[in-house]
């Protein structure tokens, strides 16, 4: 679809929705894309040099590790295996595995590689780069509130509002940049963390594939500050939790049916009582040295996980921002109000004329109701441009554990109708069930047992949550959203075993 679709990359030419389908809304505006599909892409451009060096195929125009295709969001999946087989080790199915439901790796493109000595550097430059997320993230925390707090005055209105107005959505998108920049950091990184910690533990302990979920729990992740902020009150830093996380424009149409809102739960639970898990036993029985060296590694693992949601939640916080500003900005700038979702925050920042804005919005409003009358397929092979097609698998993939545990309780879904209040959850226990999950779902996590989706993969925002609380969570089980509520069911988070108990 020309006028909108990102250019083709010359040689990686296999795209899958991935982890964008597990928590983005299935289509994006032209502006939300540009708010999102730009500067991550920036930010993997900028982590692959640091890491490798400057590689001839991550440069040029064209987009390497993101595309746009009628008007939906796909990770270049072949370019994103491409980094992996480029770190000692590590292979494109830990990719894959992490991040894209387990997906069959697209064919390597022969030619296509780095610099031995370059590889050979990789492992000591991501964990350096690693190294430097925390005091990246605390800085990033203070410049998203400032930003926040001066977005709040800007409702004010004023002598200077267009100038304000101006100065917030400048430094907004600096803020963007440098916030997409850890996550991105933050989510290669841990492929080869987890990597290292699991052979480790392969080697060190028995049965070290199980122990591994246990051990690779984060500590107190940052949505438990943010939706206790959402509940304290207006204009706070949990205010972009009520909207939808990626679509600036979900207030206006046909953006607003593809958002993906989300919920602020009310009510409280007791902490939950940790025990000794198996994990933690089995490093306790190794010796000195070999515990130190597992300790060490599951504690990276579990900070780099933190960081990844901690940086999604800066994300997010500033798309927030800009859903506050640029209603307001289009005003200064003479667009009208259905207009800006059709233009980039590059064009509506800048200093070009109206009359050309105008040629530009109609032009992509006409090619993006034509994108969305098209059913877009989860994955691309675009080797042949002209038919774009997916690519076959290896088939229905089974369900996955992804952190362990084993619980047993009556199935309840996550809709906002049925669930706006603890209140509403059954006294007995309960298991969530529903196609994905994302962040929302965090106040409801203390009250259930275990969580069932369909989509989701290892590494998934829903599979590190579950391992912040404890409980055990099975991703790739299809059909859980349909799951009648009150079935009783058993989730074993380790197996992927799903059972179904009449009663």
């Amino acid at each position: 679809m020309s006028g909108v679709d990102t250019d083709v990359h010359p040689f990686f030419r296999f795209y899958s929705a991935g982890n964008f389908g597990e928590v983005a809304p299935q289509r994006l505006s032209p502006m939300s894309w540009s708010l999102v599909g730009e500067p991550m892409e920036r930010a993997t451009r900028v982590f692959s040099r640091r890491v490798w060096g400057r590689c001839a195929w991550a440069e040029g125009s064209c987009y390497v590790f993101v595309g746009y295709f009628g008007c939906r969001p796909y990770h270049n999946l072949s370019s994103y295996c491409a980094l992996a087989d480029s770190i000692p080790g590590v292979e494109a199915s830990d990719v894959t595995a992490a991040y894209f439901e387990d997906i069959e790796p697209p064919p390597g493109i022969a030619g296509v590689t780095v610099p031995w000595w370059a590889r050979a550097r990789a492992p000591g430059r991501v964990l350096l780069e690693l190294a430097g997320t925390g005091p990246r993230l605390r800085l990033l925390e203070a410049r998203v509130a400032e930003l926040e707090r001066d977005a709040r005055r800007t409702a004010g209105g004023g002598a200077d509002t267009a100038g304000m107005l101006a100065l917030v959505l400048e430094r907004a998108r600096a803020v963007l940049v440098d916030a997409w920049s850890v996550h991105i950091l933050s989510t290669a990184g841990l492929v080869p963390a987890r990597v290292a910690l699991r052979r480790a533990l392969r080697r060190l302990v028995r049965h070290g594939d199980e122990v591994e979920l246990w051990l690779s729990r984060p500590r107190e992740l940052v949505w438990r500050r943010l939706h206790a902020a959402a509940l304290a009150g207006p204009d706070g830093s949990g205010d972009f939790l009520a909207s939808s996380f990626y679509e600036v424009a979900d207030g206006h149409a046909p953006w607003a049916s593809y958002a993906v809102r989300q919920q602020v739960v009310t009510g409280t639970a007791e902490d939950r009582v940790d025990v000794l898990d198996p994990g933690v036993a089995a490093v306790e029985m190794l010796g000195e040295h070999n515990r130190r060296i597992v300790t060490a590694l599951s504690s990276t693992v579990g900070e780099t996980m933190a960081a990844r949601e901690h940086s999604k939640s800066l994300v997010m916080r500033t798309l927030h921002v800009f859903r506050r500003v640029l209603p307001r900005w289009a005003v200064v700038r003479g667009v009208p109000d259905h207009a800006w979702p059709y233009l980039t925050v590059a064009e509506i920042c800048g200093t070009g004329r109206l009359d050309v804005l105008e040629r530009r919005w109609d032009d992509r409003r006409e090619a993006c109701e034509k994108a969305l009358a098209t059913e877009m397929p989860e994955h691309l092979d675009l080797r042949d441009p002209a038919s774009p097609r997916p690519w076959l698998g290896r088939g229905v993939r089974p369900a996955k554990g992804v952190s362990p545990g084993r619980a047993t309780g009556l199935v309840i879904h996550p809709d906002i109708s049925d669930i706006s209040d603890i209140s509403a959850i059954p006294a007995e226990p309960v298991v969530l069930a529903c196609v994905s999950a994302d962040a929302d779902v965090a106040p409801l996590l203390p009250f259930v047992s275990a969580v069932v989706t369909e989509r989701g993969s290892e590494l998934s925002h829903i599979a590190i949550l579950s391992r912040e609380y404890g409980i055990p969570c099975v991703v790739g089980h299809q059909g859980a959203a349909a799951i009648p509520t009150g079935t009783f069911m058993t989730v074993d988070g380790t197996s992927g075993e799903v059972r179904v108990h009449e009663r």
